[in-house]
């Protein structure tokens, strides 16, 4: 099996089907590393010539104005390699993150899942 830099089973399977998870939580203030594994992910993705399903947690990761703008830009060189996007993280960080992404455009309607249960997330991404 193979792991995704975010310590993630590639492809993780879950109730008949598979998605690729992305964990970027738990960095709380740690813009830095935070940064370099979003790198490594994003090698790791464009690497493949695979579309995915993509799962991203950002629970207990502080989203500053610099870590959206990342994440936004993040998002907007994987769309290539997205057919659809479920994140996942507390309330108020859900909301801006939401904001954020709809402002920009980053990524079509109905190719993108916003939800504090990771869980639902991952039922939405493997449905078709």
């Amino acid at each position: 099996m193979t792991k995704s830099p975010s310590g993630g089973l590639s492809p993780y399977y879950y109730k008949g089907g598979y998605f690729h998870g992305i964990h970027y939580g738990s960095f709380f203030s740690d813009e830095t590393a935070f940064l370099s594994i979003m790198k490594e992910e994003e090698a790791f993705i464009l690497k493949s010539p695979q579309r995915r399903r993509i799962m991203m947690d950002f629970y207990e990761t502080k989203l500053s104005k610099r870590i959206i703008e990342k994440i936004i830009q993040h998002i907007e060189q994987l769309k290539p390699r997205i057919i659809k996007l479920a994140i996942s993280s507390d309330k108020k960080s859900l909301r801006i993150l939401k904001k954020a992404i709809k402002r920009a455009k980053v990524i079509g309607k109905g190719m993108v899942f916003f939800s504090t249960d990771m869980e639902e997330g991952k039922t939405w991404l493997i449905s078709d």
